[in-house]
């Protein structure tokens, strides 16, 4: 079996991969199977069966189990929730499972008393509802539901009331173990703001939510592997411990010994993260390996060390923290034994950027250089600093250091967000993913880096994001942003990019103690599918009218992504919102449309309202009529039948495909547009189980009327229309439900 454990690890792997979901991994499943049977070592393929068969069992774990009914009784951990505002959510252990709830607290004392928890405690409640989490609607979406069910988690539970909450001891050696975690998560709040962030990460790795855009720092830099993903911190302590234990003549047998049992349980005290199992599994077989006297292989040790890390947590194999952790261990393997640190930083980075790529869309320019410079940074300074000062939390002099940091991330901070220094790439199909990996692990081999290795590498590379940049396929797009609308343009080869209204969501005013802060669709949907498809910049940004539900998230949007131009009806200029924009992004020119004008482009708009000055109320909308490859497009906003009526008046046109105005509601899409302009299909943008009925009865009995079918994101999410540069070939398909109609 010497040598051939990787074989057993990269077919329980590829098989993990293909059992929950990536259709890819087959392909290569069945290579392995062949491979492994042309080895002809029957032992091996006993293992190989008895492997599969014990995983099976595993995965059997993580079935979803029955609906929890009569919830009454929960236990809940301090560092397993967070109050946000008047918004209280987490997780709670019930009897059988544990769950995701959410909670409206009721005032200021009752916010101030949930923050100020620490241990474990047991409640008594009333639930409202409990229900399954709901999945993504749009492409590159965050798949929460996905994310939770992995953890085991697959029901949220809103709660009512909490009748009482008293705190409890713990009795089981976990519940022992995550009570010590609150209380090593309270202490080290008393350290200064960065200090507390870097204590609380790498020693008990817990990042609160107010903490969130530090890993998206560190995330978009290419440094987050130092603080989550590789477990270097890890082994950097168990050298420090090691060579203390050896100054003070400490048996390394009792060392050893000692870090076998106490290992597993910083394992669970950590919160089980991939990369830091990954690390502690290492050490440990390694121990256990010295100890019995066997001679094994650095591949063989890691080979084992992934089977078990696997067989803890199967689902590591497909997130992105679990690849990169496996990944570059297993390239390290293989690195050039006299390669430099810039040579292998360098190589490490090339390894690494496929997956990045593959999830995040993105890579910054300056990931190498942060990374020659972080890496010591963190290595000789944050993390020995991270250790004294989690003993001495009380030192005044941690504030002269945290000054410091707040400095540094300061200027992290500034290239991270600054989108000059980011390549959009684009999402790289999983087949290049796998080539481009191949290829860096020849790289990492290499006794040099300039080679034909890194000429393939990157040639292949610049195809993959090229294929993103300037795609054969045009295409209109209604994002699915709820009760609202956004409708995403692109034309193909020197690809524009045009977006109708943000989408938003409707502000309550609250007292300031209740006000909660929470990403919007602009930041969950429509950045990242944007991202996606390789698109670094909007070129026309048009808003249909104030509405919050059509251009609630615009702030967000232009904080947050580049935009050339914003197009609006006349009037809408005097709208203070819109006035201070102006005055906040003089690099954005803003336009004020009438009837009448055309917007000359790779696509042109004809303006057919509004023909005066308004207040950017729906009667005010921005209509656009437009022509895309040979099919006429109209989208009206929220436009009311009046102003449809006077369109008519002023203009004779027929249209191909309806954006419905108002989101089908019955003050819109009236008889005598259906009838004049004569859509094909019509496209509704609403809310699931909104409050005003959207689309209402009346309109779809108009539409049926007319003979006009039509879809809605409601039941479909996003909904694509796409259409060929090279021929009259045009295809409309939804993300939740898949192709619909293709017509040559």
């Amino acid at each position: 079996m010497k040598g051939k454990l990787v074989f057993l690890t990269l077919f329980i792997a590829t098989l993990l991969g293909f059992l929950t979901g990536s259709k890819v991994m087959l392909i290569f499943l069945i290579v392995l199977i062949v491979r492994i049977l042309l080895l002809k070592n029957w032992s091996l393929v006993i293992w190989l069966l008895l492997l599969t068969f014990v995983f099976s069992l595993r995965l059997q774990m993580f079935q979803r189990p029955a609906k929890p009914t009569e919830v009454t009784q929960a236990v809940i951990f301090s560092d397993q929730f967070s109050v946000n505002g008047d918004s209280l959510s987490g997780q709670m252990r019930l009897k059988k499972q544990v769950v995701r709830f959410n909670y409206r607290l009721k005032n200021q004392t009752e916010q101030k008393s949930w923050q100020s928890m620490s241990g474990m405690y047991a409640a008594k409640l009333k639930i409202e509802e409990i229900k399954e989490f709901d999945g993504p609607r749009n492409p590159a979406e965050f798949n929460f539901s996905k994310y939770l069910a992995n953890k085991g988690i697959f029901y949220q539970v809103r709660v009512s009331e909490f009748q009482a909450i008293e705190k409890v001891e713990a009795t089981t050696l976990i519940d022992k173990i995550n009570v010590l975690r609150t209380q090593i998560i309270q202490k080290l709040t008393r350290l200064p703001k960065w200090l507390r962030i870097h204590a609380q990460s790498l020693i008990v790795g817990y990042t609160q939510s107010s903490d969130k855009d530090f890993l998206k720092i560190l995330s978009s830099l290419g440094i987050i592997h130092l603080f989550s993903l590789s477990g270097l911190h890890v082994l950097i302590i168990l050298t420090i411990v090691t060579k203390l234990t050896s100054l003070l003549k400490i048996p390394r047998e009792w060392v050893e010994t000692a870090m076998l049992m106490i290992l597993p349980c910083y394992g669970m005290l950590v919160g089980s993260k991939s990369g830091i199992w990954r690390a502690i599994v290492l050490v440990m077989v390694g121990i256990i390996v010295r100890k019995s006297k066997i001679a094994i292989s650095r591949l063989d040790l890691f080979s084992i060390t992934m089977l078990i890390c696997l067989f803890i947590y199967p689902f590591a194999i497909i997130e992105m923290g679990g690849q990169l952790s496996f990944l570059l261990a297993f390239a390290i393997l293989y690195l050039y034994k006299e390669s430099n640190f810039f040579e292998a930083t360098l190589k490490m980075n090339l390894v690494s950027l496929p997956i990045i790529c593959y999830y995040t869309f993105q890579v910054n320019w300056l990931t190498l250089l942060v990374n020659l410079i972080f890496i010591p940074i963190f290595s000789y300074v944050i993390l020995p600093i991270t250790l004294l000062s989690a003993f001495t939390t009380r030192w005044s002099f941690w504030q002269f250091i945290n000054e410091i940091f707040e400095k540094m991330y300061s200027l992290l901070d500034y290239f991270a967000s600054n989108p000059n220094f980011m390549l959009i790439t684009g999402q790289i199909s999983s087949w290049f993913v796998i080539i481009l990996l191949t290829i860096s692990l020849f790289l990492v081999e290499s006794k040099t880096i300039f080679n034909k290795y890194l000429c393939q590498y990157v040639i292949l590379l610049l195809v993959c994001v090229g294929l993103n940049k300037f795609p054969v396929f045009g295409s209109v797009n209604l994002i699915d942003v709820g009760q609202g609308d956004s409708i995403l343009i692109m034309t193909p080869f020197l690809r524009k990019t045009y977006l109708i209204d943000t989408g938003g969501k409707l502000q309550f005013n609250s007292k300031l103690w209740a006000q909660h802060e929470s990403l919007n669709q602009v930041e969950t949907s429509t950045i990242p599918y944007l991202r996606s498809k390789g698109i670094s910049r909007i070129d026309r940004l048009f808003l249909s009218h104030k509405d919050q539900d059509h251009i609630g998230n615009l702030e967000t949007l232009l904080a947050k992504f580049p935009v050339s131009e914003v197009n609006f009806g006349i009037g809408l200029e005097q709208n203070k919102r819109i006035q201070n924009l102006i005055k906040k992004y003089p690099q954005i020119k803003f336009v004020a449309r009438k009837q009448g004008e055309v917007i000359k482009d790779a696509i042109d708009f004809q303006v057919l309202w509004p023909k005066q000055k308004g207040l950017g109320e729906n009667k005010d909308s921005l209509t656009l009529l437009t022509k895309i490859k040979d099919k006429n497009w109209l989208f009206t906003g929220d436009l009311d039948v009046a102003s449809e009526k006077k369109i008519l008046k002023d203009y004779q046109f027929k249209v191909d495909y309806l954006k419905l105005g108002h989101h089908g509601s019955k003050t819109s899409t009236s008889d005598e547009l259906l009838a004049a302009t004569k859509p094909k299909l019509g496209f509704i943008s609403a809310g699931v189980n909104n409050r005003y009925g959207h689309p209402n009865k009346e309109t779809l009995e108009r539409l049926e009327k007319h003979q006009v079918k039509y879809l809605n994101t409601v039941e479909y999410g996003m909904i694509f229309w796409y259409y060929n540069f090279f021929d009259d070939k045009e295809e409309i398909t939804t993300f939740l439900k898949g192709d619909l109609f293709e017509d040559n």
